[in-house]
């Protein structure tokens, strides 16, 4: 698992001292703070980061707004961002409106509802470009969503993020699913089914009912015993149902 990583453009120390001790007690790791808006265009791109935390004035100047509109047209860079203000002016609010941001945040603020609005605006940004279903983060526990090559999980009063390439393999735990990663577990409010229709179809196999795999995890088949070996040295029964499939992904023949 990989802290999530937050951006935050403040021009107030106070303020972004505050910010920084609030996401470290929740686990992010901070990639940087800029304020002003050159300096923000440059962290964003030489340290990209998974959600950025964006004060609508800078200085006076509502370069805050000027820095969301261009990250939005940036393409492939788009990151989920949340407008930090204490302005409920309406000309800068239709200001911040038309840059379409995933979640405000009304100073002053407490960590609950910091941590609302991350959630918020990541359920937000998957829902836009990736397809996830609303309420993503609803429950207390165990709910995700899935961008590109990792899954942001809830756990606890956090968000976990894991690459997928750290998966090993998938199983059923009841109505759940567990996904066992090299180091950590997690249980998702996910059935495996939902599971594998989101995931890469080129990486990621259904060997039983019960079980998915990681292929770039499998070290070693066992033909005689329909086993497949993991790299941390777990075997999972390959089911006559798919084996065919499996071999036929790995070009094996029988």
């Amino acid at each position: 698992m990989n802290a999530v990583k937050v951006m935050i453009v403040e021009d107030d120390p106070y303020e972004a001292e505050l910010l920084q001790g609030m996401l470290n007690d929740h686990g992010y790791h901070i990639t940087g703070t800029a304020d002003n808006l050159p300096e923000a265009l440059r962290l964003f791109y030489t340290k990209p980061p998974d959600i950025v935390i964006i004060d609508v004035y800078l200085h006076g100047k509502r370069d805050g707004v000027v820095f969301a509109t261009q990250v939005s047209e940036s393409g492939e860079a788009q990151k989920p961002f949340i407008f930090l203000t204490s302005s409920v002016d309406r000309e800068t609010f239709e200001a911040a409106r038309l840059t379409s941001p995933f979640s405000y945040l009304m100073k002053p603020f407490n960590e609950p509802e910091l941590q609302y609005a991350i959630e918020l605006a990541i359920e937000k940004f998957a829902e836009r470009f990736a397809g996830a279903t609303a309420g993503a983060f609803s429950a207390a526990e165990g709910q995700g969503v899935m961008l590109n090559d990792f899954f942001f999980v809830k756990s606890g009063h956090t968000l976990a993020k894991i690459q997928l390439d750290d998966i090993l393999y998938i199983e059923v735990e009841g109505k759940y699913s567990k996904i066992i990663c090299t180091k950590e577990k997690y249980l998702v409010q996910q059935p495996l089914k939902v599971l594998l229709e989101r995931l890469p179809v080129n990486q990621f196999i259904r060997v039983h009912r019960n079980h998915m795999v990681n292929i770039r995890s499998v070290s070693k088949l066992n033909l005689q015993e329909n086993e497949v070996v993991l790299s941390n040295g777990t075997s999972i029964i390959c089911s006559r149902r798919y084996i065919d499939d499996f071999l036929h992904l790995f070009d094996v023949l029988k």
